[in-house]
C-alpha cells in the first residue's frame, strides 16, 4: 500500500489552520465580561459567608496571646502529634482471640 502526499493539498490544510489561528486572536471579548459586575455573584458569596463583616471595626479589646508556658506547652504537644508510635509485641494475643475452632461449635 502507497500512501502519497501532495504537497498543494498540505500547504491548504496548514493555511486554513494558520487562519483559524489568527482570526482567533481576532475575537472580541465577550459580552458576560466585560460588565461593571463581573465577579459580583463571588463576592456576595464571600460577603454571605462572614458572621461579622464589620469585624474590625469598633473592636477595642487588645490581644494579649497565651503565656510562654502555655504557648510551649501547646508546640510541643503539636510536634509530638506527628511522631510515629511503634507498637510493642509482647506475644501475648489480646483477650477473646484464640486460634481454632470456637468453644460453641459442634464436635
Amino acid at each position: 500500500m502507497k500512501i502519497t502526499i501532495r504537497i498543494g493539498s498540505m500547504q491548504l490544510w496548514f493555511s486554513l489552520l494558520g487562519s483559524i489561528i489568527v482570526l482567533g486572536g481576532c475575537q472580541s471579548e465577550s459580552q458576560w465580561r466585560a460588565g461593571p459586575e463581573f465577579g459580583s455573584t463571588v463576592n456576595e458569596a464571600v460577603q454571605a459567608q462572614l458572621v461579622n463583616p464589620n469585624a474590625p471595626v469598633g473592636n477595642q479589646k487588645v490581644t494579649t496571646g497565651l503565656d510562654g508556658s502555655a504557648a510551649k506547652s501547646s508546640v510541643d504537644n503539636y510536634q509530638k502529634s506527628f511522631e510515629v508510635r511503634v507498637p510493642t509485641s509482647s506475644g501475648v494475643y489480646p483477650t477473646g482471640a484464640s486460634f481454632g475452632t470456637s468453644a460453641g461449635a459442634p464436635k
